[in-house]
């Protein structure tokens, strides 16, 4: 019995009906022959394949393994430049069945190959196709290549970062995983990227190439997931969170996504504490653990934690741990991830989180900025921790202003950093204003005051025309 692993078989329906439907297309290779598109021994080999049964089929291959893998790899090549579907689709679908059950990946090893001949192949025929519109032939290229680069790692075959940068992008685009109004597609994407994305060299070029972008489509289907559960979405959720706990083991990546999505980690702990599937719970505990055990630094480590308790996570995690499969030690592994954070949000609550550290986290991540902290009201927060914003040649009201001039802000974030902006202004008087009224040669100034003349918004116009009133009257 071969000890070989078998190649990703994807799990969708969808994608083996189509792939049947092509089968059953008949393909005039003659004609092709004739017309010169390829070659009649080529088409002869094709049609002989045609013709017989899968086993038989796959018997044929062995026995000429060398010269099926030129022939069929050659034919795709040349139909590359004629607008011949239905015979690129049918060469596509034929090359994915052997790649998946010639045994011991001997078909796969055989195309690899062919780099010994030419070091363009055996991806470039592929990725040439990846610049049409058929989202069905971009599956099966995608597919095709994903088994291919995925076992060239395996065998320590060096991979052009090109091609990997190209099956990165096309598998995070608008027509695979980002494509939301196919859940088809998005559901054969999700399986492909996260089967590409376990090996640790694959995964550091994902990182280098593209990441918070590619990222983006993944956060975008958990967020609405959150927003409007479907229960008949729950295993392309699953997939989802999956490929994000894999990437979740890079420190790099962590630092990365977090700092980019930060509302990632609220959302991992809604569907934790709402899911009744155990395995989608268990993706989301694991995910978050790893973004703060695997952090590149204790203090980016302190950051997540943080955020982690401004989404209510020690509460979330305390809930969890109560119920049947955490209490009785059933799942010994989410137990223990359970544990590790309960432990760790309760040293950092008992021993260094302060109300600051609160606002520190909301004016890291802007996206967080709301009312509901109580600290943009309070006047004793204000009074003991006004003298810090003075610090390193007022750092934090350099961020507090960056916050309220960044394109397309949302105006409720506006009106909030202006109401701390006048408690600062009341703590720190002339000092604080003269630097307002400097920085960037009177820029900040003069945008605080565009609020009052560009703003539909009347909550913001009130906010703005207050700040103005504390920077003209400490003035004089």
């Amino acid at each position: 019995m071969s000890t070989e692993a078998a190649p990703l078989r994807i799990d969708s329906l969808f994608f083996g009906d189509n792939k049947k439907i092509i089968r059953e297309r008949i393909i005039p290779w003659e004609g092709l022959a004739r017309a010169d598109v390829i070659s009649e021994d080529d088409a002869n080999h094709i049609k002989i394949l045609e013709k017989q049964s899968r086993e038989n089929q796959l018997a044929t291959i062995l026995s000429e393994l060398k010269l099926y893998t030129n022939t069929i790899l050659n034919v795709l090549n040349k139909l590359n430049n004629n607008s011949r579907d239905d015979a690129v689709k049918n060469i596509l679908v034929l090359i994915n069945d052997l790649l998946l059950e010639v045994p011991d990946n001997k078909f796969v090893d055989s195309l690899l190959d062919l780099q010994e001949v030419d070091a363009s192949l055996p991806f470039q025929p592929f990725l040439k196709y990846l610049t049409g519109s058929d989202p069905i032939v971009n599956v099966l290229c995608l597919y095709n290549l994903v088994i291919l680069l995925v076992r060239a790692n395996k065998r320590k075959i060096e991979t052009d970062q090109e091609v990997l940068n190209k099956v990165f992008s096309f598998l995070s685009s608008g027509q695979l995983v980002g494509n939301f109004q196919e859940v088809n597609f998005q559901f054969i994407g999700i399986q492909l990227l996260q089967e590409l994305l376990v090996p640790k060299q694959f995964k550091e070029a994902f990182k280098q190439h593209n990441l918070i972008a590619n990222f983006k489509p993944i956060n975008q289907l958990i967020t609405m997931q959150v927003k409007r559960p479907n229960a008949s979405n729950i295993q392309l959720l699953y997939y989802y969170l999956l490929t994000t706990w894999i990437l979740s083991f890079n420190a790099e990546i962590n630092r990365s996504i977090v700092h980019s999505y930060p509302e990632l980690i609220g959302n991992l702990l809604i569907i934790a504490k709402d899911s009744i599937k155990l395995k989608i719970i268990r993706l989301c505990v694991s995910t978050l653990r790893n973004f703060i055990s695997l952090a590149v630094s204790h203090h980016e480590s302190f950051k997540v934690a943080k955020l982690v308790l401004f989404h209510d996570g020690l509460n979330t995690v305390k809930i969890l741990s109560e119920r049947k499969f955490a209490s009785n030690g059933s799942d010994e592994e989410l137990s223990n991830d359970l544990t590790f954070l309960y432990d760790h949000l309760s040293d950092v609550v008992n021993q260094k989180l302060t109300s600051f550290d609160e606002y520190l986290t909301e004016l890291e991540n802007p996206n967080l900025i709301s009312w509901s902290s109580p600290t943009h009201k309070s006047e004793k927060f204000w009074n003991e921790n006004a003298p810090k914003f003075k610090e390193s040649s007022y750092k934090l009201v350099k961020r507090i202003l960056d916050v309220i001039s960044a394109p397309q802000q949302k105006d409720i974030v506006v009106v909030i950093m202006l109401n701390d902006l006048q408690f600062l202004i009341k703590q720190l008087g002339n000092e604080l204003v003269e630097f307002i009224n400097k920085e960037k040669h009177g820029h900040y100034k003069l945008l605080i005051m565009s609020f009052l003349e560009s703003s539909a918004n009347n909550e913001l116009k009130y906010e703005a025309l207050k700040t103005i009133q504390l920077l003209v009257g400490h003035n004089y």
